[in-house]
């Protein structure tokens, strides 16, 4: 009874208001959103299916029977079809291009082709191309026969009668243009344009500079193939800064929050093993001062103080850098730079952070020497994570890895490691 009355509310729901109706389901636990979701009508399904995020569309698609995944796909606009096949992973993918009609799946194979990040992979093949020597009066005509098949866009491309690209308009200046001009005389000749095999990283750094809505995406004859969307960029921006906080952290760029569990396990464990190892260094570091630190005890007091300040202050340096270095802010063989601003920012916070700990120690362990080793050791390890935090994303481009690839990991060994060593160095050569 309870599900009927559920069904009957988001039925008469999608009838009123199907974008609110995709909200509901959006906001509901995903196991409970996709039973209710199987018991909708196709006619249902698909006005849902258009305006869900293009993301969580693949996530329910994927879960539905072959016969009603093409169904589905027969009456949805291509344009969404693209967006579902995108958002989806390389298994997923293969399952439901099958599923196509077969002359849409020929035509969307190229998502296929393409490297993952790139150009070629989120580009829609969709888009509208005027030939240069039609009139503006013709091209109007065409264009709203066009508008009955699909959305008008705001570029419209123009191509010669080889079919290469060589301009673009605006639509504001076609409205305003004289009807018997020809639209190679207003329309813009200068074309920013992209590759197939451009990166996201580039495709993110041109659509930072220029706010286009949208770029056409040229093969190498100069003929436009598809075209990349600004919204996809963003997406794209965002996807990317989620992938690099959890390669930092040594997580999977790959894992959610319903990733299978033996998934979760095996892309976790592994950097958990080689963290363990690390810390074992760190240990094997206190096991080597051993003597010092059961002549001087207060310096176990100091150890977590050491590590914590250490991996902040290195963290800090590391995020700014991994920043700078994925929206082209930095030129890896201008490095020396910026390596010396951080050895001046380590040196003056670490001497800063060392003097406020130092005294303290000192005052509450009456013990004068015990303020100058922490101090000293605080200024070596700001300045150590402040370099580190700068070189491992610098290195890891340079040999063309990731830079946010478990750099926390590899910057929290160092800082550990050396900050431990020079605390405990400096106790026994005052010793």
């Amino acid at each position: 009874m309870k599900n009927n009355l559920a069904i009957k509310f988001i039925e008469d729901l999608i009838k009123a208001e199907p974008q609110k109706a995709a909200e509901v389901f959006e906001a509901m636990e995903f196991k409970e959103a996709f039973a209710l979701f199987k018991k909708l009508s196709i006619e249902n399904q698909i006005k849902c299916i258009k305006f869900f995020n293009a993301k969580y569309a693949a996530k329910i698609i994927a879960r539905l029977n072959p016969e009603n995944i093409k169904e589905i796909f027969l009456k949805t606009e291509r344009y969404k079809i693209v967006s579902i096949l995108k958002n989806s992973n390389e298994h997923k993918f293969k399952l439901l291009i099958n599923q196509l009609d077969e002359n849409l799946r020929s035509s969307l194979y190229y998502l296929f082709e393409y490297p993952k990040n790139s150009a070629g992979r989120i580009m829609y093949p969709d888009f509208i191309s005027l030939n240069k020597n039609i009139t503006v009066s013709q091209a109007i005509n065409k264009l709203k026969l066009l508008s009955k098949l699909a959305e008008l866009k705001s570029y419209i491309y123009v191509i010669d009668d080889e079919n290469t690209l060589v301009g673009v308009l605006n639509t504001r200046d076609l409205i305003l243009s004289d009807d018997n001009q020809k639209i190679e005389e207003i329309m813009i000749k200068k074309v920013v344009k992209i590759f197939p095999h451009t990166k996201k990283e580039e495709l993110i750094k041109i659509f930072a500079k220029k706010n286009f809505i949208s770029l056409p995406v040229v093969d190498t004859n100069g003929k436009i193939i598809g075209v990349v969307e600004s919204r996809d960029i963003i997406e794209t921006a965002r996807e990317e800064s989620i992938e690099d906080m959890q390669l930092l952290l040594g997580a999977s760029p790959e894992e959610s929050i319903d990733s299978p569990l033996n998934f979760k396990i095996k892309n976790r464990l592994k950097w958990l093993i080689i963290n363990l190892f690390t810390v074992f260094l760190s240990a094997a570091i206190v096991a080597l001062f051993e003597n010092t630190i059961s002549r001087i005890t207060a310096l176990a007091i100091t150890i977590p103080i050491i590590m914590g300040q250490g991996t902040v202050a290195g963290t800090q340096t590391l995020s700014v850098i991994i920043r700078a270095i994925v929206m082209g802010e930095i030129e890896i063989s201008k490095s020396k730079k910026i390596i010396l601003n951080e050895i001046m920012i380590g040196l003056i916070n670490g001497a800063i952070c060392g003097i406020i700990t130092g005294t303290i120690l000192a005052f509450f362990k009456q013990q004068f020497y015990l303020g100058i080793i922490v101090f000293i050791a605080m200024t070596l390890n700001l300045i150590i994570s402040g370099i580190s935090g700068a070189f491992i994303p610098l290195i890891m481009k340079r040999l063309n890895f990731d830079p946010a690839h478990s750099s926390v990991v590899i910057l929290t060994t160092i800082t550990d490691i050396f900050g431990l060593f020079s605390l405990f160095m400096l106790a026994k050569l005052i010793l």
